[in-house]
């Protein structure tokens, strides 16, 4: 079915369109929390990082568990028209591995840095933090860019 003449109407998904949202959206909010901790708002800061982290792990768990009742990643990637199926593949490869490693660096960071948080700051684990979290900003920035490239060639090409 095409709209317009030209697009074909999005295959929609609850499952997949909500995590989406939420990788997609994780980018700003992380930025955001950080512009606070420049502010001094490290309490805000936290929390911040705290909810969206969980947020977004709940996203993935909620994905994982539609991806496997649904037949496995390979059905997204069938999903995708013929022609682009391989493109899908390797998009889905490299986006799995960023957000993994992504995902565990933040999930560390966030348990050693409330660990540390009664320390005076900045303190010895403040470079560390500083390094870790850039890291995790590209990474997320990463994992949304390679999410609405799959999203796309999966649900809308």
């Amino acid at each position: 079915m095409r709209a317009f003449g030209y697009l074909r109407m999005p295959r929609f998904d609850a499952v997949v369109t909500a995590s989406y949202l939420v990788t997609l959206t994780a980018p700003c909010i992380v930025y955001t929390s950080i512009r606070l901790v420049r502010r001094g708002r490290l309490d805000t800061h936290r929390l911040i990082q705290s909810v969206h982290l969980l947020m977004c792990w709940l996203a993935v768990l909620a994905l994982e568990l539609r991806i496997r009742f649904g037949g496995g990643s390979g059905m997204f990637v069938e999903r995708a028209p013929p022609e682009l199926q391989a493109l899908a593949r390797q998009v889905l490869v490299a986006h799995i591995a960023i957000a993994v490693a992504t995902y565990v660096t933040w999930s560390w960071l966030a348990i050693a840095s409330r660990r540390r948080f009664g320390e005076l700051l900045p303190g010895s684990f403040s470079a560390r933090h500083r390094r870790l979290g850039t890291l995790v900003f590209g990474g997320l920035c990463f994992t949304a860019a390679s999410a609405t490239a799959m999203f796309v060639l999966v649900f809308v090409a």
